[in-house]
């Protein structure tokens, strides 16, 4: 597959184009391992073998998604995204984006 030239959004988020993620089998919730390598970024697709730890995985990522809103409009898209991976946004232990400022629930 020929190189293609990637937008980083403001958090750091880049999108891999379609035709690489069929070609990979990489579906939505799959973990990445990055890592940096004389310059480079390099992703990898993570083998987890203990479904237990692939849970709390995914747990600290919806976490990460909801404390790490920047603005309203953020933390709704986190919870739409924790919903999506299955989770109640409400049952998640995070820090609450409310009116500019982060409370604990």
């Amino acid at each position: 597959m020929p190189e293609e030239y990637l937008q980083m959004g403001k958090r750091g988020t880049v999108v891999i184009p379609s035709k690489l993620r069929k070609k990979l089998g990489l579906t939505d919730g799959c973990m990445l391992l990055v890592s940096e390598d004389d310059g480079c970024v390099r992703l990898r697709l993570a083998k987890v073998l203990n479904p237990d730890l692939e849970s709390e995985m995914r747990l600290r990522l919806a976490q990460r998604l909801l404390s790490g809103a920047q603005d309203l409009g953020e933390y709704f898209v986190a919870m739409e995204e924790v919903r999506r991976m299955g989770f109640d946004p409400d049952e998640i232990p995070h820090e609450r984006y409310s009116e500019g400022k982060s409370t604990n629930p």
